[in-house]
């Protein structure tokens, strides 16, 4: 449940491990628990199978074995491998410390993903699971609040799932229904306006959770906040209880798919008020927290998929809708 800032490396390379991160986070790099912790995977293979002097002089065998795909790894995940190795020997060399540097061409990565767009149906499926949760096995109060409540806001507000969870409660304010999400994903900070639905929500919400002193709005035992994944994870027993459908992969869909879901909506929205999609894209992409409309292009074509397989528009009427999709 606790989320953590900080991974304990072992002493064997701590001080190493803590310079890197402070290195890359001076680069203005968020690098997470869940980033230190890929570190502390490298550093343990390279402490483990390194037969330099020093240990951290590395070779191109030792380099080129780290970046070799294992069994049934994705490309994401070897491709994340090749990029973390490849990046800490340019530190090594940048401290007088000679390491082979992996080729920068990684791995190829597919960028034809799809994201899963909820139906209101399932939406309303997951809620109604959720807001059946009880207690968990500490018997922590906060338990059949925490969940439907930070699901809410993913689905309504577009939030990460880190940004929901960082929340602290100066950072929201329900007299004017304002989230401050303070420096998200590329070190962007925001105010996301809340829908007068949700605010209520969050008012009665927010006096039935019990706080001792923990200032996240989302509040875990000991004054600490909780983890992305046991958010992840609750999510999706939540979808098996609720029935929510494998996708081909075998697996469900993500939480993170409720922000895909909210762009999407909130565009059908836009367009059915009569604005234009493209005039939509500024909006939508400040609201999101995009570095640039380019990263937020993707939900047109996902729109003018759910006009047709959704709301059960024609390929023609969609097409003017969306004459440039």
């Amino acid at each position: 449940m606790k989320q953590y800032d900080t991974f304990n490396f072992p002493k064997a390379y701590r001080d190493i491990a803590l310079e890197y991160v402070n290195y890359k986070q001076s680069l203005g790099f968020k690098y997470s628990y869940v980033e230190q912790s890929k570190v502390n995977r490298m550093l343990r293979f390279i402490y483990a199978h390194s037969k330099s002097d020093p240990i951290l002089a590395l070779q191109p065998e030792l380099v080129k074995a780290y970046a070799t795909k294992n069994d049934n790894e994705s490309a994401r995940t070897l491709h994340t491998r090749q990029s973390h190795i490849r990046q800490f020997a340019l530190f090594l060399n940048l401290r007088g410390i000679s390491a082979f540097v992996y080729p920068k061409e990684l791995v190829k990565v597919s960028k034809n993903f799809v994201p899963y767009i909820f139906t209101q149906d399932e939406m309303n499926r997951i809620l109604r699971e959720a807001d059946a949760i009880k207690p968990n096995k500490n018997k922590f109060v906060n338990t059949p609040y925490i969940y439907p409540a930070v699901i809410r806001v993913l689905y309504g507000c577009g939030l990460r799932v880190s940004e929901a969870l960082a929340l602290k409660c100066e950072h929201v304010d329900l007299d004017n229904g304002i989230l401050v999400v303070m420096k998200g994903k590329n070190n962007v900070s925001r105010l996301v306006p809340v829908s007068g639905s949700l605010r209520q929500y969050l008012s009665i919400y927010n006096s039935k959770v019990v706080r001792m002193g923990n200032p996240h709005f989302f509040p875990a035992l000991h004054k600490e906040r909780y983890s992305p994944t046991t958010i992840r994870n609750q999510f999706r027993r939540l979808e098996e209880k609720a029935g929510i459908s494998q996708l081909s992969t075998g697996r469900y869909p993500r939480v993170h798919d409720l922000r895909h879901t909210f762009s999407v909506h909130a565009l059908e929205q836009m367009i059915r008020k009569g604005m234009d999609p493209y005039c939509s894209l500024p909006i939508l992409s400040t609201y999101l927290g995009h570095k640039g409309v380019e990263s937020t292009e993707k939900y047109l074509r996902l729109t003018k998929q759910y006009f047709i397989d959704i709301l059960q528009f024609s390929h023609e009427n969609a097409e003017k809708i969306f004459p440039e999709v």
